[in-house]
């Protein structure tokens, strides 16, 4: 993938760890519509890049993401529709994820991060509310500076709970916390989520992005791309299916893993007492 320029966020590589940072600092991060174009693009680019093994995204200064663009909201307000996505030639065509999930995984920007193969973890640097919430709910892992929280905001603003929220929320926290999230749009500080399950790991503020960089980088160490890339497919998938279905999957997962070159390497740097060097991404 050919690389571009981006206005809204930075993008750098960090070892086998891609860093994206959202970059509209006077407006705390606000998502806009050419934010969520470079997303989708950077995160596509960080699948493509054999060298990365995994991706966090953050925030640039105070926030991490407040939610959607005050001045795009109320531009829907008055048309009272959605404004659809103008076609734009800056060359920021992103491919499709890898991993076949289903349909409701493959609409829209939030979702579309469970179809990257590769791990991705939030690193909540600030406040994450409406958008910025959904963001941070459909990576894969939560780190949270101590300091930072989540609302949920729509019930403030007349909205229904969007970009999935309502679907994710209470598969990861339960039924009862996530009425209580949603119906109050209330602050969720870093500690109380981390009681919820919902923070991966709560990191002090100076230390945040390099901690879920480095956490990304001792996994490239010793474990295998191909088989992180089945096993986030695997949970994914399995949101949706009986435990018969989800048991057929994985028998004949395991009978196409062990051809493969990794798991030959995986056994014998045991055996070596060693650690694995394993090949990459889709390669067997």
């Amino acid at each position: 993938m050919s690389e571009v320029t981006y206005s809204n966020i930075l993008y750098e590589v960090k070892n086998r760890c891609a860093l994206i940072t959202f970059n509209r600092v006077k407006e705390m991060n606000a998502w806009n519509k050419q934010m969520g174009r470079e997303v989708r693009h950077a995160l596509a680019r960080a699948e493509d890049d054999k060298n990365v093994f995994g991706i966090v995204i953050t925030g640039n200064g105070k926030a991490f993401c407040p939610g959607a663009d005050m001045m795009e909201l109320s531009q829907m307000g008055k048309k009272g529709d959605v404004i659809k996505q103008e076609k734009q030639d800056d060359g920021l065509q992103a491919n499709p994820g890898t991993l076949e999930l289903p349909e409701a995984f493959a609409k829209g920007i939030h979702a579309y991060f469970a179809t990257i193969a590769k791990p991705i973890i939030a690193a909540v640097n600030g406040p994450a509310a409406g958008l910025g919430f959904s963001i941070a709910l459909r990576c894969d892992m939560r780190f949270f500076s101590e300091s930072a929280f989540v609302s949920a905001s729509f019930s403030k603003l007349g909205l229904p709970a969007e970009a999935s929220v309502a679907w994710i929320l209470p598969k990861l926290i339960g039924l009862e916390a996530s009425f209580d999230i949603l119906l109050s749009s209330r602050k969720v500080f870093a500690n109380e989520l981390k009681e919820l399950r919902l923070a991966t790991r709560i990191c002090k503020p100076e230390t945040l992005v390099q901690e879920a960089v480095d956490y990304i980088n001792e996994l490239s160490e010793s474990c295998s791309p191909a088989s992180m890339a089945m096993i986030k497919a695997q949970l994914y998938r399995d949101l949706h299916r009986d435990p018969d279905t989800s048991l057929e999957e994985v028998t004949g997962l395991i009978f196409q893993s062990i051809k493969s070159a990794d798991f030959r390497e995986g056994v014998k740097a045991f055996m070596e007492k060693r650690k694995p060097e394993f090949e990459g991404y889709g390669k067997n």
